[in-house]
C-alpha cells in the first residue's frame, strides 16, 4: 500500500517533532514537510504535493482557518484535517467551513491519527468521538452554550494586534519584544483590553475574539460611536 504523503503545520516545534516520532514507523503515512505558520506553508505548497495537511488553528501570520480557505481556492486536491487542542464548537464550526474535511485533537493517539488521516484521504469526514461528544453536549445545552451577539469595541490598533498575538499563545514577556515595549506595557494594554470587551481572563478574550472576527484579516475596527 503506498503510503499518504502528509504535511503538518503548527508553530510549536516540539508538538511537530512529537508527529515525527509517532508515525515514524507507519507504513500508512509519511511526512514530506512542515511549517511554523500558514504564510510558510502556502509558500512551500508551491513546491511540495501532500495529500493530506495537519493543521493547527492558532499560527502567526496567518491562522489555520485562513490557510485552510487560501488552500481550499488555490489547493483543492488537497486534503486538511484540523489537530488542535480546542474542543470548542466555534472553532469546529469555522474550520469545517473554511474547508477542513476532519477535526482531530492533539491527545489522539497514533491509532486514531493514522485512522483519521486515512479517512479523510478517501474523501470522508472525520470527527473525533471526543469532540463529537462535546458538541452534542452543546447542543443539549442552548441556553448555557450560546454564541453571544457581537460586540463591537472601540480598541486600538495597537491593542488589536496584541489580542492576536494572545490568540498565538505568546506570554506577556514575549509580546514585549515582538513589540518593542516594556512587560508592564503589554500587563496594562491586557488589562485595558479585558475592560473593553467585558471579559474576565485570557480564555473569555480568545473566545471573544473568536466570535467577533478579531482574529480574521479583514476585520476592521469599529470607530467611536458605532
Amino acid at each position: 500500500m503506498e503510503q499518504i504523503k502528509i504535511f503538518v503545520a503548527d508553530d510549536h516545534q516540539l508538538f511537530i517533532e512529537g508527529i515525527k516520532a509517532l508515525i515514524r514507523d507507519s507504513a500508512e503515512v509519511k511526512l514530506i514537510g512542515e511549517a511554523e505558520n500558514g504564510e510558510d506553508l502556502l509558500n512551500q505548497l508551491k513546491n511540495v504535493q501532500p495529500e493530506v495537511i495537519l493543521m493547527d488553528i492558532n499560527m502567526p501570520k496567518l491562522s489555520g482557518i485562513e490557510a485552510t480557505k487560501k488552500i481550499r481556492q488555490q489547493f483543492p486536491e488537497i486534503k486538511i484535517l484540523a489537530l488542535t487542542m480546542f474542543d470548542d464548537s466555534l472553532y469546529v464550526s469555522e474550520m469545517i467551513k473554511a474547508g477542513a474535511s476532519g477535526y482531530l485533537l492533539k491527545n489522539a493517539g497514533k491509532a486514531e491519527l493514522i485512522n483519521a488521516i486515512t479517512k479523510v484521504n478517501k474523501g470522508e469526514r472525520y470527527v473525533s468521538s471526543e469532540v463529537s461528544l462535546k458538541l452534542i453536549e452543546q447542543m443539549n445545552s442552548p441556553v448555557e452554550h450560546a454564541m453571544p451577539p457581537v460586540r463591537k469595541a472601540e480598541i486600538t490598533k495597537r491593542e488589536l494586534e496584541i489580542v492576536r498575538l494572545i490568540a498565538q499563545e505568546l506570554t506577556n514577556a514575549e509580546i514585549a519584544v515582538k513589540l518593542n515595549n516594556s512587560p508592564m506595557t503589554i500587563i496594562t494594554h491586557r488589562k485595558n483590553i479585558l475592560r473593553k470587551l467585558g471579559v474576565k481572563n485570557t480564555a473569555g478574550l480568545i473566545k471573544y475574539a473568536m466570535e467577533s472576527g478579531m482574529l480574521r484579516d479583514d476585520y476592521v475596527i469599529a470607530k467611536r460611536g458605532e
